[in-house]
């Protein structure tokens, strides 16, 4: 029982982490206008990688419930029909504040989930090929639609968005988190559920090949792009966005490398938790982990709104330095309230409104 305590601790403590580096690429993107400067680059490496393991571990959430069903058709009906309801909740409360934030991730898993319930049942084996051929069929398909459509890239806003066409061209295939490839990571996320990290062989496969696999393709997208940039230097944006791991488009090397870190971040929280659960700062992450819904939520309506109020600007009005300074302090900020409120209450705010509206 202490041992499947950890693992879910290594769980949070992982959403802990997509957490707080959502909130560095999030004012990032926001608040400081795109620079070459070594601060502002070193931030964007965590572009789409935090948002992935966010997407990853949602995916072990799910699979985790459905796991405690126990292959009781009845309970297993009930924890599905309360995901399709928190899905509906989640669509609606991105939605909500899409004016405020239009790179919000939760309206995404509105649909994330429902797709993602299809495949609860499914085998590890199949997981993995399903993903990893929605990888290279998404890849392959921006041959034939234009990813730009609906783009402004001056200013990232979505510009027809509130148009039939464009919302579900925004949702399905090119918004900032389109279901088609990001379906792949909740599957990535369904498959790491299933699998038995209390095996200290299997978390050590696990975490040596995906770390390996990360590295791999990493570097195989550096050479690629390096190589091809000297034979067509006049092509060379066109090939570092088809080649790159940035997450727009989201691609093949994108997906893969994200995937795979995303998987090695989680088996190594697990294995830090497993040692040093007792410490304070592990238990503070995993708070934060634990509250992850509501700190999202916070990062935007508290962390953004208030420095819009404060300085009466937000959009691209601030230097790299004070931007990651203030994700710096409100990380901290998130990380102790967290814990505080987990030491008087069982859920978040979000979360608790949540369990009481879906059950």
């Amino acid at each position: 029982m202490a041992r499947e305590t950890q693992r879910i601790l290594g769980y949070d403590f992982a959403r802990g982490l997509a957490i707080i580096g959502m909130i560095f690429v999030n004012f990032k993107t926001v608040m400081v206008a795109e620079t070459d400067a070594y601060l502002y680059q070193l931030v964007a490496l965590l572009s789409g990688k935090a948002a992935a393991l966010f997407v990853v571990l949602a995916g072990v959430g799910m699979t985790l419930m459905y796991r405690k069903a126990k292959n009781d058709a009845g309970k297993i009906r009930k924890a599905k029909i309360i995901l399709l309801k928190r899905a509906a909740f989640l669509f609606i409360v991105g939605l909500s504040y899409y004016s405020i934030w239009p790179a919000d991730i939760l309206h995404y898993y509105g649909l994330y989930v429902p797709i993602g319930v299809l495949f609860l049942s499914v085998s590890r084996k199949w997981l993995i090929i399903i993903s990893f051929l929605l990888i290279i069929a998404y890849s392959a398909s921006v041959l034939f639609f234009n990813y730009d459509t609906g783009w402004d890239w001056n200013t990232l806003e979505y510009t027809d968005f509130f148009t039939v066409n464009g919302f579900f061209r925004n949702l399905f295939l090119n918004g900032f988190h389109p279901v088609f490839p990001w379906i792949a990571f909740l599957l990535t996320g369904i498959w790491i559920g299933k699998l038995n990290f209390n095996n200290t062989k299997i978390r050590k496969r696990v975490t040596l090949f995906s770390f390996t696999l990360f590295v791999v393709f990493k570097s195989i997208s550096i050479f690629l792009i390096d190589a091809l940039n000297q034979l067509w230097p006049t092509q060379a944006s066109n090939i570092t966005h088809l080649l790159g791991t940035t997450p727009m488009p989201p691609l093949f090397f994108y997906m893969i490398t994200a995937s795979s870190l995303a998987v090695f971040i989680i088996s190594i929280s697990i294995y830090i938790c497993n040692k040093l659960s007792h410490t304070l700062f592990i238990k503070q992450m995993v708070s934060t982990g634990q509250l992850s819904l509501s700190n999202y939520f916070f990062h935007v309506i508290i962390g953004m709104l208030a420095i819009k109020l404060f300085f009466k600007k937000l959009e691209a009005a601030f230097s790299i330095e004070f931007t990651v300074v203030y994700a710096i302090v409100f990380s901290v900020v998130i990380i102790f309230f967290s814990h505080i409120w987990r030491m008087k209450f069982k859920k978040g705010p979000l979360e608790y409104i949540m369990r009481k509206i879906t059950g």
